[in-house]
């Protein structure tokens, strides 16, 4: 008989078996925490895969030892959890609200069907040592204070807050990063990148390996999944120093991580949107305190939460600020904000505004480049009938089609389901059908009848498909083969072209109107980092904002690039208004086949959340009304929510939790998902 068992997460995702199970060890068999095994569950004892989360001398008392079932096989020899990341699993069940599987499938490395790890085809070579192949450049003296005081606190490690570098745009946040990191290369440790989008992944990953060779690795989802998993086993065997990808580059297995750098912190793409809906930031913090390794968060434009912790926060939670208030080359770009309505008046119907028009028509003549953004793809973004107003619109889906010319096709931006461009309104036959609204394709089929024979690039999700669109793109406008870059919000950050000395935002109030309360801050941080991209180099930059609102201030801030201003003007509001981060908010939406089943449990949530909440007579929860989700309707599933609000976390979360278990016990809900969110940073 064994003498020791072992606790495992089976691979169910069901919310109704999110529980360990324990499994006896056979004595021939070397079982540690974190491997992969295959074991009997169920009444019909079907193999299925699990992983070891701790191993144990004996079972508790209660648990029958003859009924305890023994693993079958071990599938690896190696653990696909480390013992840091166990202990993070543990603390994202229950900090994001979902199964126990299903973070576990979110943190340890894919797998086929047969439980086999995919591999890819060339298996890169194992470096040892550190090579610097570029020399480091001189530091300006906020860097090198910035580098001397993350460096120094490497050394006690978790005990140190996590770092805010607040760096104006072009103040060198990225050559601080690489000092860091060689420090932390030369003490044997290891460090993690984290970039936003895989659109900065190129000129990221350029910077990096010429700095430190092949002990670089970039993992990313356009990699195969045998790829991802060679960068996975090279980081678990120590092979690899670096690794830089999105959020999921967080979990990387190193067996001495130091260093995790979070580039753009503010950047809504660290937030998951499936199942679990984490965000990589909290993992960051959390992870390094559970390594004992320091975070830096950087940003030119900081999450107001982030700053918030650098200036009124006394706990553990308390980040420690940096500034570089300057840019490296000492000179701004000269923003003009261009009031679209004055347009209209003296009769410019185009899509830029004279000025804008004429400051391109320079730029090019100079033999400088431009460019062009606008946070919306395809050509026009909704086809109506002039005759009976009808709306081209998704069936699967509530949101409009939107056209593509190049495919002279609709297309959902949801689904991707798509039809083609009629001729004829479908619901009145008539003729009167016209395209609606911008996207970049638009503005690209405008820039070439005003500049028809310059090159132009478009860079969004139609120009980037595959595993090196984005770095074809980057490389092409780098090498000068395109005169204008246009593209959405993947152009706005992050990119360093020398030669780049305009650039034009064709609607700067285009993200005002999202119904968020952080429609403002989003707002700035992204005029902002966009204007950022001018006149990095020599020559100077000039930056022009397109609105129908120059009076708001998210633009009027981002003109000048106030951050300190707009982050106590928003913060004024968010106060009045009790939101976070003087709140917590909590999103709970259903979502199910029928839309009415939805709407009558959220009802019946809502009354008990009501009962509950006056109950003891303090009407502590504030709970914002029952609503369809920003896009009510996908894929066939259709959307509904509720919010509620309160200050303190902990009770908000307990109230939440058991007024959905009251609601669960007299309502079976077949048919409808939960999805619970606590601080969404988008509002779906």
């Amino acid at each position: 008989m064994t003498d020791h068992f072992a606790l495992v997460c089976v691979d169910v995702l069901h919310g109704d078996v999110d529980r360990l199970f324990h499994y006896a060890i056979p004595k021939d068999m070397f079982v540690i925490a974190g491997m992969r095994v295959r074991v009997p569950f169920g009444k019909g004892n079907k193999p299925i895969f699990g992983v070891v989360m701790e191993v144990v001398q004996n079972p508790p008392s209660d648990i029958n030892l003859n009924k305890i079932k023994s693993i079958d096989s071990v599938l690896d020899g190696f653990p696909v959890l480390t013992q840091d990341n166990i202990a993070l699993a543990v603390w994202m069940k229950e900090k994001y609200y979902c199964t126990l599987a299903s973070v576990v499938r979110c943190i340890s490395p894919s797998a086929k069907a047969d439980g086999r790890f995919p591999m890819a085809r060339k298996k890169k070579t194992a470096v040892t040592s550190l090579k610097v192949s570029r020399a480091a450049i001189t530091l300006t003296e906020p860097q090198q204070f910035a580098v001397d005081k993350i460096t120094d606190s490497l050394k006690k490690g978790a005990t140190v807050a996590p770092f805010l570098l607040h760096g104006v745009t072009g103040s060198g946040k990225t050559e601080v990063y690489l000092h860091v990191i060689e420090n932390v290369l030369k003490q044997g440790r290891q460090a993690i990148v984290l970039v936003p989008e895989i659109a900065l992944t190129p000129q990221m990953v350029s910077l990096f390996t010429a700095r430190f060779g092949t002990q670089v690795a970039v993992t990313h989802s356009r990699l195969t999944a045998g790829e991802r998993f060679q960068i996975w086993k090279q980081a678990f065997d120590g092979e690899i120093g670096l690794v830089i990808g999105p959020r999921s580059a967080v979990f990387a297995p190193f067996a001495n991580l130091g260093l995790i750098v979070i580039d753009e912190e503010h950047e809504h793409t660290y937030h998951s949107e499936t199942t679990p809906k984490y965000d990589a930031r909290e993992i960051a913090v959390k992870r390094g305190k559970l390594t004992n390794a320091v975070v830096i968060l950087g940003s030119a434009t900081p999450s107001l939460e982030s700053y918030f912790r650098t200036q009124e926060v006394e706990n553990d939670e308390k980040y420690t600020l940096i500034e570089l208030p300057e840019r490296v080359n000492k000179t701004n770009p000269d923003v003009t904000v261009l009031d679209m309505r004055a347009e209209v008046a003296r009769g410019n119907m185009s899509i830029f505004a004279l000025e804008f028009q004429e400051a391109l028509k320079e730029t090019i003549a100079s033999g400088h480049q431009a460019i062009l953004f606008l946070n919306r793809r395809g050509h026009s973004s909704f086809v109506s009938c002039r005759w009976c107003g009808f709306v081209l619109a998704c069936d699967q889906c509530r949101v409009n089609h939107t056209y593509h010319a190049d495919k002279n096709r609709m297309l959902c931006h949801y689904c991707g389901t798509g039809t083609t461009m009629p001729k004829k309104c479908p619901a009145c036959n008539s003729k009167h059908i016209k395209m609606y609204g911008m996207g970049t394709q638009k503005i690209e089929e405008e820039v070439k009848s005003i500049f028809p024979d310059i090159g132009i690039l478009r860079m969004d999700m139609d120009t980037t498909r595959g595993k090196f669109g984005h770095a074809k793109v980057l490389e092409s406008f780098k090498k000068g083969e395109a005169q204008v870059l246009i593209g959405t919000q993947m152009v706005a950050k992050g990119l360093d072209f020398p030669q780049v000395t305009m650039v034009g935002v064709v609607a700067a109030d285009l993200s005002l109107h999202t119904g968020d309360f952080r429609a403002g801050e989003y707002t700035f941080q992204l005029l902002t980092q966009v204007s950022g991209r001018a006149g990095r180099a020599l020559h100077p930059g000039k930056v022009f904002l397109q609105t129908y609102n120059p009076e708001h201030y998210a633009i009027t801030l981002a003109q000048k690039a106030d951050y300190k201003s707009f982050y106590h003007h928003e913060m004024a509001l968010r106060r009045m208004m009790v939101y976070p981060p003087f709140s917590h908010v909590f999103s709970i939406m259903f979502s199910g086949a029928e839309e009415k089943k939805i709407i009558i449990a959220l009802q019946k949530l809502l009354a008990i959340m009501g009962y509950c909440n006056t109950r003891d007579g303090r009407d502590r929860f504030h709970v914002i009304g029952i609503s369809p989700a920003f896009v009510s309707k996908i894929k066939n599933a259709f959307r509904w929510k509720l919010l509620i609000k309160c200050i303190e976390e902990e009770p908000l979360k307990a109230f939440v939790l058991y007024c959905i278990k009251k609601l669960k016990e007299n309502d079976p809900m077949t048919g409808i998902t939960v999805h619970l969110t606590l601080d969404p940073i988008m509002m779906e």
